[in-house]
């Protein structure tokens, strides 16, 4: 997955895949941890950073960001294409909204 900077060059993120469901409904789920200037995908990475942003910046601010997708739609995109671009538009607006 591939996002954008705060100086709007694209670079990748790693991100976590996921599908959910209940019944017969099926959701595609794309999640990260955001602190401190990094994108996280291990939740135990982003404890650790915040611990080390506590220490070294006095910071414990962090995120945790997810999409959230149906699988089964009439649209002609596949979930993941849908979400990944959802993702692409939205993370240059989500950083002026998420610790730095």
């Amino acid at each position: 997955m591939s996002g954008l900077a705060g100086n709007d060059a694209p670079r990748p993120i790693e991100i976590n895949r996921v599908v959910i469901g209940k019944g017969l409904d099926r959701e595609l789920v794309l999640y990260w941890y955001q602190s401190h200037r990094r994108v996280v995908a291990s939740e135990y990475w982003g404890k650790i950073y915040t611990v080390l942003d506590s220490v070294r910046y006095h910071r414990t601010d962090a995120a945790l960001v997810r999409v959230i997708t149906p699988m089964d739609t009439a649209d002609s995109e596949s979930p993941d294409e849908r979400a990944t671009k959802f993702v692409q538009a939205l993370f240059p607006r989500l950083i002026g909204h998420l610790p730095s």
